[in-house]
């Protein structure tokens, strides 16, 4: 299995982070921009792939959807239990569900944590029935990458390394939050779009965040699979 579960050691920190911390408006962005890629579920069920803690299981209910969240993070999916939420172990890569089991998968935040994107997005055609709909979320390539630096009027510079799909221990741009204790993968825009497509999935419409910033942080992505 290509992922390993690098959160457990900051499971906790992560969860109060995303919930309560400086993370908290990424996440609320994130959880509005899941609703318009996603939309409402009329109790269906919807796989949450890559789940972390579940910072983001509430946001799908709201919108009606019958949740489970998969994560490889033993404590973090602990963490998600411990807060209500349906959640089961597993690796995104390889998941533990029939062929065609769900009518929407929906993965947020994570885009940059999977060694192997492709992988993963072959894994979520196979359990969506034919119809159901792929929703991701996460960091802007072009504007949220690890090679993109922010000014304080939040003007980008995109320092050399955007063209390169590769994990990224250590950066000066990672920062002290998550990416400097788990790592990042760079994924630059047309490694995220064909892992989308060469899965299977058709397009079916790209969206990003309404923040105040002049370049938006966060890309959204709605795909289907053909019925």
């Amino acid at each position: 299995m290509s992922l390993s579960p690098r959160y457990d050691e900051f499971a906790d920190w992560y969860d109060a982070y995303v919930r309560s911390g400086v993370g908290r408006p990424f996440a609320e962005a994130a959880d509005q921009l899941i609703a318009r890629v996603l939309g409402v579920g009329a109790g269906r069920t919807c796989l949450d792939l890559g789940c972390g803690g579940g910072a983001h299981i509430p946001a799908l209910t709201a919108l009606g959807w019958r949740v489970l969240g998969v994560d490889i993070s033993p404590r973090q999916v602990e963490i998600a239990r411990r807060s209500g939420a349906d959640a089961v172990v597993a690796g995104a890569d390889d998941l533990p569900f029939d062929d065609q089991s769900f009518d929407a998968v929906a993965t947020i935040m994570t885009t940059t944590d999977f060694d192997d994107l492709p992988a993963v997005f072959m894994e979520a055609y196979r359990v969506l029935r034919p119809g159901g709909r792929l929703a991701v979320v996460g960091a802007h390539p072009c504007f949220g990458g690890v090679y993109v630096e922010r000014d304080g009027a939040g003007a980008c510079t995109v320092h050399p390394g955007y063209r390169l799909h590769e994990r990224v221990e250590q950066h000066p741009l990672l920062g002290d939050g998550i990416r400097s204790r788990v790592g990042v993968v760079n994924v630059p825009l047309p490694v995220l779009l064909n892992s989308v497509l060469d899965a299977g999935f058709r397009l079916l419409e790209t969206a990003e965040d309404n923040g105040r910033q002049p370049v938006p942080d966060l890309l959204g992505i709605a795909a289907c699979r053909p019925r």
